[in-house]
């Protein structure tokens, strides 16, 4: 069997970036979500990385949940467990894990469009909401 050096190269990348703290779990587009949204709008990311309520606190003491896709198709969910926070940042990586966009969406906005009897929405949805702040991939960095 023929060894793959591009696996060396993808194994000590991730090594770096747990190292840099970027990476904290093994989920590794949901990780860079929180890292692109900490680096932007100068989050307190929560310790607990399997916190059920929110992931981060901002610079207003509100409580931020962050909903990370890469390069969705229109039949993505995203899911929420709970509700206990003020609003949610939904960040979508292109296919080089670098921020298309975040949408901030209120909490109310969500409850009013969640899916009947479900506790997700789409991710064609969530793109097609009115009355939310979009931030594009030029604004982000």
């Amino acid at each position: 069997m023929t060894q793959l050096p591009e696996l060396k190269i993808i194994a000590e990348a991730l090594t770096s970036l747990k190292a840099k703290k970027i990476i904290r779990t093994k989920n590794l587009v949901g990780d860079l979500g929180e890292y692109y949204c900490k680096e932007k709008f100068g989050l307190k990311l929560e310790e607990n990385t399997v916190n059920k309520g929110f992931d981060a606190i901002d610079t207003d003491g509100l409580k931020v949940e962050i909903k990370t896709r890469r390069t969705p198709e229109g039949r993505s969910k995203v899911i929420f467990r709970s509700f206990d926070f003020d609003y949610c940042l939904y960040v979508e990586l292109d296919e080089f894990y670098q921020p298309n966009r975040i949408l901030k969406i209120d909490v109310n906005t969500i409850k009013e469009n969640l899916e009947k009897n479900y506790n997700r929405l789409s991710v064609s949805k969530i793109t097609s909401f009115e009355n939310i702040q979009v931030y594009n991939s030029y604004e982000i960095f």
